[in-house]
């Protein structure tokens, strides 16, 4: 048994279960792949895989057990080398963020910069996407920190750090008629034409449920994934809009106004995310305390690690 044979079988269950694609992520042919894990079912004398003819349709139960072991034995074999790292090259490396385009364009430029001050030999690369390819991300290795919005049931192999809350507000032209109301209602809103982020994304999830809870239905014009179209959208004319409030900046929106919403819609919690087990270099650690100050290194390696 080694530690490929391992890879090999992990790479086969997350393409789920296409040996093409799992050959063309580690570089290598399918009858490589598909020989290593017969050899692997051989010497541990079970069928780790349900086959069918030439597909692959799952994992037997043996297969779910060694699967979940060859998982921790991965991350540990690259916690193992990152530790070499750390103490071979300190301030030098690389630090793969996943993130929503929110905040990668308005929260964490400045922490970013402040960070590449600090450590001018680690190299930054932001993914942007939605919560649920951001922890694909994080499970997979593809990215060291998430930053997002998570889903109803949280994939276990993800530790989550509580970080802040979304709020929104709505977005109007200069001179609409809504600013002139001493308070804003869902009513009020409902009478104008809306425009709001990607239902799969923070910021835009659930605002069609608040107005139905509510007996109201608003002419939704348009939806996108990036609140600069949005921007454009609302200065042109099209409808008003319903965003995250830290998306408004006054000196660089001009022509537009952002009107408290009064908790109309409700707040979004935000995490940073690891996978479980990982190992944390020294700046990994630096970059998530400066992005959320409340969580220090003992704090993030006691949680990691279920240190007491």
């Amino acid at each position: 048994m080694n530690l490929q044979q391992l890879r090999y079988l992990c790479a086969v269950v997350e393409t789920k279960f296409n040996v093409s694609k799992a050959a063309e992520r580690l570089f290598t042919s399918q009858p490589g792949i598909s020989k290593q894990i017969q050899l692997l079912e051989g010497e541990l004398g079970v069928l780790l895989l349900v086959r069918k003819g030439n597909r692959i349709l799952g994992l037997t139960p043996p297969g779910e057990e060694v699967y979940a072991v060859a998982q921790r034995m991965l991350s540990d074999a690259l916690n193992l080398k990152k530790i070499g790292e750390e103490f071979s090259a300190k301030n030098e490396g690389s630090l793969v963020v996943a993130t929503t385009h929110l905040h990668a364009g308005y929260v964490l430029p400045k922490i970013i910069k402040k960070f590449s001050e600090l450590y001018p030999h680690v190299t930054v690369s932001l993914r942007q996407s939605d919560p649920y390819q951001v922890a694909n991300w994080i499970i997979s290795g593809e990215a060291d920190i998430g930053i997002s919005a998570t889903f109803d049931e949280s994939p276990e192999e993800l530790i989550l750090f509580p970080y802040s809350t979304i709020e929104r507000s709505i977005l109007v032209p200069e001179g609409h008629p809504l600013v002139k109301l001493k308070k804003i209602t869902l009513e009020k809103i409902a009478q104008y034409s809306i425009i709001s982020l990607d239902a799969s994304l923070a910021g835009g999830s659930g605002i069609k449920q608040v107005f139905e809870n509510n007996g109201l239905k608003p002419n939704f014009v348009l939806s996108a994934t990036d609140t600069d179209v949005i921007k454009t959208y609302v200065n042109i004319g099209h409808g008003i809009a319903i965003i995250p409030t830290i998306a408004y900046a006054k000196n660089r929106d001009k022509g537009l106004m952002i009107l408290d919403a009064g908790g109309l819609f409700p707040s979004i919690p935000i995490f940073i995310q690891v996978r479980r087990g990982k190992y944390l270099r020294h700046y990994m650690e630096d970059f998530i305390t400066m992005v959320c100050p409340n969580w220090n290194g003992e704090h993030l390696n006691g949680v990691l690690y279920n240190k007491k």
